[in-house]
């Protein structure tokens, strides 16, 4: 406990402008602590001292930023948004990026890079590519050093390649970027930066919408020829478009989520159907006429971070009624029955039959979860053909063990009909470059 009160003092953060008697109480608190650490019998007594020095420090900042407005933006404005990364911690340094995508147009093909951030210790380039390779980037700065990338990963499906290089520790530039191809190192491109900006939220470049507790921002960007739609949630959850082996705090959606202008035109979206986690997603524009877009995700599910542990009690024959039960993340879960089998590797099995809420009448409804046995997962999941709904799961059992099995169950799958709609203006895609080789 001391270290974790010692460590809180020091990362509080003391704006400059702030009045002088207002520090002192946070000054006294830690320079008081450490005397105190160093005199073990008069610990105790300064600790009363202390913790009131700390509080009269934190009140003093509190008031000072409930009375002064600017003060506050200061204090809260730690978020800085990356087109095409996501949500960043505000940085002690200057960081650099690209603002919007930009088109290259190399020998043999067209590649888009979509986002590009500068930090003090590690570069991010990310591009998009109609094509499997992976096109190795090296960064060019103004004196002419090299700088190769350090990791290099790709996923995609169709034809279509997101591609995200790392580079590792500081790349000297600022303003702009020169990029070489591995495979094309006789054409040089020049990449416009420019520096961070932070924001006090989200809501100021984009749509948000809350729906049982899930609120997400739609944050319109341009890529290209496309429209880019970022999906931006309060804990930075991921997207996915199937449930296979999903983590904790994923978003799953469904292939109904859809792109519409007002004339009632669909747009496809371009990486819908991939296997990989995302947070963005990609379209092809329509025409000058269309003004306004819609972006309407009608249903999702949420993959919970909750586990229950507890044991099932098993009957000393091949099947029957357990008439148990077990919650998690708010909901009740009957264990009703079970059957002992033998798997086609001869291996000794129990099927649980469970009967969940009734998934039909609510708009929020847990509807699968995993299940592991001594951190096994479990072998068999039965689901009903119509809804999804869990019905059953199977694990492996030793038969001369004491009928007790002991069971954890997490990644509780929530699902969430909404609809979360967002309204967005065709012109927030319009703005685009396309870079020619010198």
């Amino acid at each position: 406990m001391s270290n974790n009160i010692k460590q809180a003092i020091e990362e509080i953060p003391i704006p400059a402008m702030l009045h002088e008697r207002s520090l002192m109480g946070i000054h006294q608190a830690k320079e008081e602590w450490d005397a105190a650490l160093t005199s073990p019998k008069k610990r105790k007594r300064v600790m009363n001292r202390v913790v009131a020095a700390f509080l009269i420090g934190v009140l003093s900042i509190s008031a000072a930023v409930t009375f002064n407005p600017h003060l506050s933006a200061a204090i809260q404005r730690a978020l800085q948004f990356i087109p095409g990364i996501g949500v960043v911690q505000e940085s002690s340094t200057d960081s650099y990026m690209l603002t919007e995508p930009v088109d290259i147009k190399l020998s043999n093909h067209d590649v888009t890079i979509t986002s590009m951030l500068v930090q003090k210790d590690m570069t991010t380039i990310e591009l998009n590519a109609y094509t499997e390779s992976s096109f190795k980037i090296n960064i060019i700065s103004e004196s002419g050093e090299v700088y190769e990338s350090s990791s290099v990963s790709t996923y995609g499906s169709g034809g279509f390649s997101k591609i995200t290089h790392k580079f590792y520790g500081h790349v000297d530039i600022k303003d702009y970027a020169q990029l070489s191809f591995d495979d094309y190192k006789k054409e040089l491109f020049t990449i416009p930066l420019s520096k961070v900006d932070s924001i006090d939220s989200l809501n100021a470049i984009g749509d948000s919408m809350e729906i049982h507790d899930l609120e997400i921002t739609a944050i319109p960007t341009p890529a290209g020829h496309k429209g880019r739609i970022f999906l931006s949630t309060e804990h930075s959850n991921a997207f996915r478009y199937f449930n296979h082996f999903p983590e904790k705090g994923d978003l799953i959606l469904n292939d109904n989520i859809s792109i519409a202008d007002e004339f009632s035109n669909d747009y496809p979206i371009d990486n819908k159907g991939i296997q990989t986690p995302f947070k963005d997603i990609y379209f092809n524009l329509g025409s000058s006429d269309v003004k306004k877009y819609t972006l309407t995700i009608p249903q999702l599910m949420s993959v919970g971070h909750e586990e229950a542990n507890f044991s099932i009690n098993v009957p000393d024959r091949q099947e029957g009624q357990l008439n148990q039960s077990f919650d998690i993340a708010g909901y009740s879960v009957e264990l009703t029955k079970f059957k002992k089998f033998k798997s086609p590797d001869n291996r000794d099995l129990i099927e649980i039959y469970v009967e969940m809420p009734n998934t039909q009448q609510l708009n929020r409804s847990l509807k699968d979860f995993d299940v592991s046995i001594d951190t096994t997962l479990g072998s068999y999941k039965a689901r009903d053909a119509t809804t999804g709904v869990l019905k059953s799961f199977s694990v492996s059992y030793d038969p001369n063990d004491s009928g007790k099995l002991d069971v954890t169950v997490s990644k509780p799958i929530i699902d969430m009909k909404g609809p979360w709609k967002f309204e967005i203006a065709a012109d927030k895609f319009k703005s685009k470059q396309v870079v020619e080789h010198e």
